[in-house]
């Protein structure tokens, strides 16, 4: 169910295979000097089979839990079962996460660039959790509310009810680089410069995400997969899926960025990261007037009135501490400032 499809083969690398266990993996914690599981070099391509961290915090197990909600027991990832033995370090969010992954080059003022190749699902479900303090509306319910979604067939979409059908769009609500040594160890759940629990959704398949390095080798950790989520999330989970995430790394040298940016065929991304909405809106304005000035060569004035005529800015993340707002441009609308190449995202060569 996870191979990567055939397509992505062609002229790439083949993937080295990074399973989750005890010896890859732990609770949601980033430290800025951690000790790599696995060290590749720039152009590497490395599937990580990551695991969702529902059921792995209840004291009953993962096959109780799982079996409550009618998944039968050789359908729960061994994984779950013996990473979820991990004891919990305080102050850590309840995300699984795998890695870090060490890429060689990398320095801290270079930017790691992320490909995101394939995400496919390691098993045919997921999960959904809500309830009393959950998400935007944390008043609303008086219980909690867990529900499971099976995959069609054909891995198109999930059965919402009534006729309702979730497109399947699986992306990992979490990548991430080891934080600088000023910020110390951190927890997993607020996204940051860093990236970590952005929950953007829009980077599954075919996006790039760009982030900040500030440690040798990057440090790259990447886990909460997710099948479907609006932007926002603002039931606070989405569906939670484990997923196999196939990923190839480049490394940028002196890009300097300051909050991730990302791509796909359509769009750039800039994002703003806050604990406050309306300062995460002016990260995000900010962003993208400097990839306007100082990637595309625009006036600061030109700049300004292009983010406020033509640029979009969306709520990608409300309820994880940190908020994140994203503001998306449309290639099209400045392809023809280059005469229709292709656009630059980040500064810095290639390494």
């Amino acid at each position: 169910m996870s191979e990567m499809p055939d397509r992505l083969r062609d002229g790439l690398p083949k993937p080295v295979v990074l399973e989750t266990s005890r010896k890859t993996a732990g609770w949601g914690l980033f430290t800025p000097h951690p000790e790599p599981v696995l060290t590749v070099q720039p152009g590497a391509c490395v599937t990580i089979k990551t695991v969702s961290w529902v059921g792995a915090t209840v004291p009953e197990g993962p096959v109780a839990y799982f079996e409550a909600l009618g998944v039968p027991a050789d359908q729960v990832l061994p994984e779950l079962l013996e990473v979820a033995t991990i004891p919990r370090p305080e102050g850590s969010s309840c995300h699984i996460l795998t890695g870090p992954i060490s890429i060689e080059g990398a320095e801290p003022d270079d930017v790691l660039e992320v490909r995101v190749l394939d995400v496919s699902p390691r098993v045919p479900y997921g999960v959904h959790i809500t309830g009393p303090d959950c998400g935007v509306l944390g008043d609303l319910l008086e219980r909690r509310s867990t529900r499971l979604f099976r995959l069609d067939p054909e891995q198109r979409f999930y059965p919402f009810g009534g006729g309702i059908e979730i497109p399947f769009r699986p992306f990992a609500g979490i990548m991430a680089v080891a934080p600088p040594t000023s910020a110390g160890t951190v927890s997993a759940n607020p996204p940051d410069r860093w990236g970590g629990n952005m929950d953007f959704r829009d980077l599954v398949a075919g996006s790039t995400l760009y982030l900040p390095v500030f440690q040798p080798g990057g440090m790259f950790y990447t886990g909460d997969t997710h099948g479907a989520q609006g932007h926002g999330e603002v039931s606070q989970t989405a569906i939670e899926h484990s997923m196999a995430v196939t990923v190839q790394f480049l490394v940028h040298k002196g890009g300097a960025l300051k909050f991730p940016r990302a791509e796909d065929a359509d769009h750039v991304w800039c994002m703003g990261i806050h604990e406050d909405l309306d300062e995460a809106m002016r990260i995000a304005n900010r962003e993208v007037v400097d990839y306007l000035i100082a990637v595309m060569g625009m006036r600061d004035d030109e700049a300004y009135r292009f983010s406020g005529l033509l640029a979009d800015f969306k709520v990608a993340e409300a309820v994880n501490g940190n908020k994140v707002i994203v503001a998306e441009v449309h290639k099209d609308r400045l392809r023809p400032l280059l005469g229709g190449a292709d656009l630059p995202v980040v500064g810095g060569g290639l390494h």
